[in-house]
């Protein structure tokens, strides 16, 4: 029995068991019968075997018979025995197939389950680091909130103060402006002169500069930025409708406004790029603004090494101009920081930024060139804690994208995120010579491994850029981009070129993403020019904002 339990369990091997095999005597029980048939054969004749059959001889000897009797049970029972025997093989295979199969089964069991319980492990790791880090977050955060909540309650009296100061001094630099413009020999220059206007720049800065820190401590101490954001644009709007309803401020409900109630998206804008960079151009724009708010409805454009920025006439916005500044600066440094993430450099590379009026609201879209944000993180991005900077340089807070979409949420707005993908493109190049021929040049551009790159419709060689070298001076150059599928062409850069010397453009002159870049050296007698094609893979973020006139 115990090895029948151990064979069962597998716990000896097969070859330990000898090996037994069952045998019937056959060969002896045939003997036997042939001796009592011989025996039987020498007392009875063969020819009187019908009447000895027919007699009583079997009665009278009844161990003759008892042994017939007991050969045919015997034979019988071999026969019910042998089939038996096969049966029982039959169900010992079978059984032993069963067992092969349960082993089998098992093993693939134990696997089975080894394989999730390192799953399993595996995930309760990745979820208890995920808690620790979310709460890590909740801790910081909730700290950084009692922080601002004590600075504010501490500093009121110091923001007073020092608003107070500042206040005083601008306007009296302003009443030196107009002095100054009163008693100018030149009557018709209506800008004061520049040293009053540095004065007068370093203080609105500061100003600025104060009433920026104090609306951030603000919105950090609300329970709910977007929550608190609403509230303020309720008054706002209320103060916006009587401003409406009474334009010339007659009546004491509009006197009594304390702050304005709008402001304008171009001096937010202008104001965050003020803290990024120190760009004197900028800051006199601002200033100008404060004596006279019509600058605001002129167009601009401005372009450094990092910034490229194209501003164009856009109504005003109910709420207090920090809140968008902080929106806007949260989102200028992310595109700062992705855009130096490049696997190359382009010389035209620039963090565009656009604002401009679309359907009721401010639209405001910031585009840098760097890595795209994986498709399952776009709608992720914007979560408290979480951040893309996985690195052991830089590790991101998962605080400014967060605050960016509370403030979209509090103006209820939108905001979005979406990645620019170079595609293939195809142009026609025309060029006019001096003597007034026309030569049109079919250009197809190709992105491979991340990189625009560049051929003629009729050569097989692709390059990073296309230079065609002229017999002759050029007096024009026109651009056109062809539809790959419907081969309608449209004339995106088209200029009239004269003199010697080199000049570069860059276009198309009315998208954010840059496509192309030429470039031109005319000589005595020939011309180059040099058709780029520019990379434009990258990131783009779309802000709007609802306008005040909409609210009406």
């Amino acid at each position: 029995m115990l090895l029948k339990t151990l064979r069962r369990k597998g716990d000896v091997e097969d070859n330990f068991f000898p090996k037994f095999n069952t045998y019937f005597p056959w060969l002896s029980i045939i003997c036997c019968l042939c001796s009592m048939i011989t025996l039987a054969a020498q007392s009875v004749n063969i020819l009187e075997l019908a009447d000895w059959i027919s007699s009583d001889w079997l009665i009278k000897n009844q161990e003759v018979s008892a042994m017939l009797v007991i050969s045919i049970v015997v034979f019988i029972e071999y026969i019910l025995y042998d089939y038996r025997l096969q049966q029982n093989r039959k169900q010992l295979s079978k059984l032993q197939q069963n067992l092969m199969i349960l082993g089998e089964s098992k093993k693939k069991q134990q696997q089975k389950a080894n394989r999730h319980s390192d799953h399993t492990e595996k995930l309760k790791g990745f979820i208890a680091d995920k808690l620790v880090e979310y709460m890590d977050y909740d801790e910081k955060y909730i700290h950084f909130k009692g922080i601002a909540s004590e600075v504010r309650h501490n500093g009121v009296i110091s923001y007073d103060k020092v608003t107070t100061a500042l206040n005083k001094a601008i306007e009296q630099q302003g009443f030196l402006s107009l002095y100054e413009q009163q008693n100018d020999d030149n009557p018709s220059n209506e800008e004061p002169n520049e040293q009053t206007l540095a004065a007068l720049v370093d203080y609105q800065g500061a100003v600025d500069a104060m009433r920026y820190l104090w609306a951030l401590l603000d919105l950090s101490t609300a329970d709910n930025m977007a929550i608190h954001i609403g509230n303020k644009l309720i008054e706002c709007e209320e103060n916006y409708y009587r401003l409406q309803l009474d334009k010339n401020k007659s009546l004491d409900m509009t006197q009594n406004i304390p702050v304005q109630p709008t402001f304008e998206p171009q001096y937010a804008l202008l104001t965050t790029f003020s803290l990024l960079i120190d760009e004197q151009q900028l800051n006199y724009r601002i200033a100008l603004a404060k004596i006279n708010s019509a600058i605001y409805q002129e167009a601009f454009d401005f372009e450094n090494e990092q910034f490229r920025l194209a501003i164009t006439p856009t109504p005003e916005l109910l709420g207090d101009p920090n809140h968008v500044i902080l929106l806007l600066e949260n989102l200028l440094k992310n595109a700062q920081f992705f855009s130096s993430k490049n696997r190359f450099k382009q010389a035209t590379d620039r963090v565009n930024v656009r604002l401009q009026s679309h359907n009721g609201t401010a639209l405001l879209s910031i585009y840098n060139r760097g890595p795209h944000i994986k498709q399952e993180s776009l709608e992720s991005i914007f979560k408290l804690g979480f951040s893309t900077r996985k690195t052991k340089e830089n590790h991101g807070k998962g605080l400014g994208l967060f605050f960016a979409k509370e403030i979209v949420r509090g103006y209820q707005g939108k905001i979005t995120a979406k990645n620019i993908d170079d595609k293939p493109q195809r142009f026609s190049l025309a060029i006019t010579h001096e003597n007034k021929t026309c030569v049109s040049y079919p250009i197809e551009c190709q992105p491979f491994d991340g990189r625009q790159q560049v051929r003629l419709f009729f050569e097989n060689e692709w390059q990073k850029s296309l230079k065609l070298s002229l017999n002759s001076k050029i007096s024009s150059i026109c651009l056109s981009s062809i539809a790959i599928n419907s081969n309608q062409s449209t004339v995106q850069f088209e200029q009239n070129i004269g003199g010697s010397g080199k000049v570069n453009f860059i276009g198309p002159a009315q998208s954010m993403e840059k496509e192309w870049e030429i470039s031109i050296s005319q000589h005595k007698k020939t011309t180059d020019v040099i058709f780029k094609p520019l990379t434009k893979s990258g990131v783009q973020f779309d802000i709007e904002l609802p306008t005040a006139e909409s609210h009406l």
